[in-house]
């Protein structure tokens, strides 16, 4: 019983420790980036980055060019190199699904990563993918403000799965909204609605935000009439 409580409060901790807070200390310069950022999201576009498994596939394919493979060896090489393809290709359409019907907060464009490059570059066409999940040249990014989102396995920043939101060329940190957990099994697990409600959660998360950044707003516009009324006045009062 003892260890079962222990065991609670690490796990509670742990929790609070990687949970984004409302009420951490800021400064005014991480508030305001933060804010302004939400802004621009909300008028500009979220490019959902889809893997690709690229240097896995380079290594399958080119372990099958190998002639000195046995029968044996090549089938099952060839064997890795569908499965993998497969789980990608399912991965990725259920995470393309998921933000097509569930994220409203800003036009959605989907983007293999290995096309992120071009994207640091300036190039906004010829790299977004179509309804067939294959590119079309048609499409082009017109907002000025680009985010990406992908998946992100859990690592030294993360102890959990989760997919992250930050800035064509910059992070993003707390108070933003910038991530939010997402285990590869619950996508995988079919009929299971966790996956979608990851993305129903960021979606409400970010409008969220996005109305706390209005209300500072607000706030500091009144604040600074108050000023300029007070500025007013005290040259007055030293007149009499």
């Amino acid at each position: 019983m003892r260890n079962g409580i222990l065991l609670f409060i690490v796990l509670m901790l742990g929790s609070n420790v990687f949970a984004q807070r409302d009420d951490i200390v800021l400064t005014k310069e991480k508030k305001e980036f933060a804010f302004n950022s939400i802004k621009e999201l909300r008028k500009g576009a979220l490019v959902v980055r889809l893997k690709t498994n690229q240097r896995k596939i380079e290594i399958i394919e080119r372990n099958l060019r190998n002639p000195n493979l046995t029968k044996g060896q090549r089938k099952r090489q060839a064997a890795i190199l569908t499965g993998t393809i497969k789980v990608r290709d399912e991965f990725n359409e259920a995470i393309a699904s998921m933000f097509q019907d569930s994220f409203t907060f800003c036009p959605v464009y989907l983007m293999y990563d290995t096309c992120s490059s071009a994207l640091n570059r300036g190039v906004r066409e010829g790299l977004f993918l179509g309804k067939d999940n294959k590119v079309d040249p048609s499409i082009k990014i017109k907002e000025a403000h680009i985010f990406i989102v992908n998946y992100k396995e859990r690592g030294a920043e993360f102890p959990f799965d989760v997919l992250r939101v930050r800035k064509l060329k910059e992070r993003l940190e707390d108070p933003f909204p910038y991530y939010v957990s997402l285990r590869a099994s619950w996508i995988n697990q079919i009929n299971s609605p966790r996956a979608s409600k990851a993305v129903q959660y960021l979606n409400r998360k970010l409008y969220s935000f996005y109305r706390r950044s209005l209300d500072y707003d607000q706030k500091m516009e009144e604040r600074a009439a108050r000023n300029a009324a007070n500025e007013t006045v005290e040259p007055k009062k030293s007149e009499g």
